[in-house]
């Protein structure tokens, strides 16, 4: 039981310690692909800013399913 406790710290440390990844990936994303149709296919600059809204959207989505986990993993835990 006890190294089960072990496994289950380290898979919540290593979920938190994600989230900045995230938080980072989403945006950059958007930016990169926004960048790309605006020097390809010559579309207005603003689609730039949109690519890093939707990035930063999906990544907040990304990082509410990241926070249920480690709650449940947490609860899973303790009782």
């Amino acid at each position: 039981m006890r190294k089960e406790n072990l496994y289950q710290g380290i898979k919540i440390v290593g979920f938190i310690t994600f989230i900045p990844f995230i938080l980072a990936a989403g945006p950059l994303a958007g930016f990169w692909v926004g960048d790309f149709l605006e020097k390809k296919f010559n579309f207005p600059t603003y689609v730039v800013f949109i690519g890093i809204g939707v990035g930063f959207l999906v990544a907040v989505m990304e990082l509410l399913k990241i926070l249920k986990a480690v709650a449940k993993a947490i609860k899973n835990e303790h009782g």
